[in-house]
């Protein structure tokens, strides 16, 4: 029986909670927290007026100062082989020491008390919902709020140091207000629609594109040359604060988001084009889909049970199956945490301490290779194919690509100590590494063979891919901010200093055959993000900052300067900064912004989703 993961023994992340307030005077750019779980850092509400003179304050491209100088991770060369077996009747060799092993708190003032009052915050942290550090997320699963997993030279530095701090590799979207939404309020117990036959509904929606009575449209104050806004859709009223709100795709002419137990279509041209109702909530739900037909999962018996499964066509808003998922091996049959990818007929689940495979034709559970005792499935990614990796407790692990119909088609196995953290992609595979103290690792590209094919040799940059996370680590292929060709692999950097520009952040480019950098484009004050491909030309979001909106961008090949392709509109510049989590998507000239979470504070105005056109 395979054995259920072991939480980590760092506290979980942080970023669960509403984002901090809003300054009053943006005083400074925006800028992500450097290594740090939580909310991207903003200048803390201005303190009460000091008796003696106040410091000069800083020029607007500063960043706040940090009260810390954050761990450092080297770069030690390729990631080493398994060293060979030893010859017959020899004592067996110790194990080689891990050159990835640095201790990660070394220089973190916070080692001891992570929740500890940090500077650039203004006040302590607010430890997450559900309980002390290290308990189960008190849903049921689904899609974590979007993280920046900071990747310090050749490590995936995941320090999992709580407390909306500076050390760990994940961190939560900016937050802020939007000037144009309805407010969302909490409603604790609000009734979820019981409907044991849900039909779905149609209609041409809000006519008011998202905007409440009397609210001005942002259209009305658009520039030359800026983008439409589409529409902007408030956050509806949920029954809880600190929501998760997992299941977004981009179909063609519409997007489609689910929140707790409604899936609703909105169009490009406004208005919604079908809404359906399950029974409970969505907690799960994989990022790609089969012929526009997805799986979600759905809360079932239980308070922490995400173990109802239902396959949704997303072209005409209708039910076409609901299943209990498959019976769970973990302790006291729960489902949390879940995580789910979707590849062909096939949809791989991890949830903590149990695993399955299913078909999306009818639910029905397949059978790979069980992994022997000892081990356990982490969680899987799909997209063009479905990879599922997994580990043991004495310390060895492995990557396995699943065939169509759900057989083992190779397995690699990697070096003893390492195990893999993000399925950055499946087809090319591009995985993270890391080591059993979560402290140090690398990132490895794979052949459709399932054979090395490289090591990216990433020196001491530090680099800032968004990925989702949870205690678990279930949900292995939902980063974003990374983009994949056939030969090429694109990663976002941190913001950095530049004394010549300020605040910079870049994009490099690896060539997935000998793992060196090919290029490098800087851009000034913004944190770049890759989304996706358009042929051999990258398309990347320039997050916005307290000065200017942000905007879509095309790199060529060779890299070289980024030729905007759509600049987002001044006037809803805050709304923009404002989603706390979120996921990025840019389709046929248009570009989307969907929230993961609803904070549902009664007290703050946040959007659900936001679309730009032309």
């Amino acid at each position: 029986m395979p054995q259920p993961p072991q939480p980590p023994n760092q506290p979980p992340s942080g970023g669960f909670g509403p984002p901090p307030p809003e300054p009053q005077e943006p005083e400074h750019p925006q800028e992500p927290g450097r290594d740090g779980f939580g909310p991207r850092r903003r200048p803390p509400t201005p303190p009460t007026p000091p008796t003696t003179p106040p410091a000069a304050p800083e020029s607007p491209s500063s960043p706040p100062s940090r009260g810390h100088t954050p761990p450092q991770i080297w770069d030690t060369g390729a990631l080493p082989a398994s060293p060979p077996p030893p010859p017959p009747g020899a004592p067996p060799a110790p194990d080689p020491p891990n050159p990835y092993a640095q201790n990660p708190y070394a220089q973190n003032p916070y080692a001891a008390d992570p929740y500890a009052r940090r500077p650039e915050y203004g006040g302590p942290y607010t430890p997450p919902p559900g309980g002390p550090p290290g308990t189960p997320p008190p849903t049921g699963g689904g899609r974590a709020p979007k993280r920046k997993a900071v990747i310090i030279g050749a490590a995936v530095a995941v320090l999992l140091a709580a407390g909306g701090g500076v050390y760990a590799a994940v961190g939560g979207d900016d937050g802020g207000k939007d000037p144009t939404a309805s407010p969302t309020k909490t409603t604790p117990g609000h009734p979820r629609t019981q409907d044991p036959t849900p039909e779905p509904t149609t209609g041409d929606g809000d006519s008011t594109g998202g905007r409440g009575s009397g609210e001005s449209d942002p259209n009305d104050q658009r520039r030359a040359g800026e983008a439409k806004v589409l529409y902007q859709k408030p956050a509806p009223e949920v029954s809880k604060s600190n929501l998760e709100v997992p299941g977004f795709w981009a179909m063609k002419g519409y997007v489609v988001k689910a929140v707790e137990n409604k899936i609703t279509a909105y169009k490009d041209e406004g208005g919604s084009k079908w809404t359906l109702s399950l029974r409970k909530a969505v907690c799960a739900a994989p990022t790609s889909t089969t012929d526009g037909k997805v799986v979600v999962a759905y809360e079932g018996h239980g308070r922490d049970s995400c173990s109802q499964l239902a396959l949704i066509d997303l072209n005409k808003g209708v039910k076409l199956w609901d299943h209990p998922a498959p019976e769970s091996d973990a302790m006291g049959g729960g489902y949390t945490n879940v995580g789910m990818a979707q590849s062909g007929n096939l949809v791989g689940m991890a949830w903590f301490g149990g695993s399955a495979v299913i078909k999306v034709s009818d639910g029905k559970e397949v059978s790979p290779e069980k992994p022997s005792a000892g081990c356990s499935i982490d969680g899987y990614a799909g997209g063009k194919v479905l990879l599922r990796a997994y580990s043991c407790t004495n310390g060895t692990a492995k990557l396995q690509q699943l065939t169509a119909g759900g057989s083992i088609k190779w397995t690699y196995t990697i070096r003893k100590g390492l195990k893999v953290s993000n399925i950055f992609s499946s087809s090319p595979a591009v995985v993270a590494l890391i080591d059993q103290d979560r402290s140090s690792g690398g990132i490895l590209a794979l052949s459709d063979k399932g054979k090395e094919r490289s090591t990216l040799a990433l020196g001491k940059q530090s680099y800032q891919p968004e990925c989702g996370t949870d205690i678990f680590g279930t949900n292995m292929g939902n980063c974003e901010g990374v983009a994949v060709s056939a030969d090429t692999f694109y990663l976002p950097t941190e913001m950095t200093q530049d004394h010549g520009l300020g605040s910079t952040s870049e994009i490099h480019a690896f060539d997935l055959t000998t793992g060196k950098r090919k290029w490098a484009v800087k851009v000034a004050e913004r944190l770049l993000l890759p989304l996706n491909m358009d042929g051999k030309n990258l398309i990347s979001y320039e997050r916005p900052s307290y000065t200017a909106p942000g905007q879509i961008v095309r790199i060529g090949p060779d890299g070289g300067k980024p030729k905007t392709l759509l600049r987002l509109p001044r006037a809803t510049q805050k709304a923009e900064r404002a989603f706390y989590s979120a996921t990025h998507t840019y389709r046929d000239g248009n570009f989307y912004i969907a929230t993961n979470r609803i904070t549902g504070t009664g007290t703050t105005t946040e959007n659900l989703l936001m679309a730009f056109g032309h």
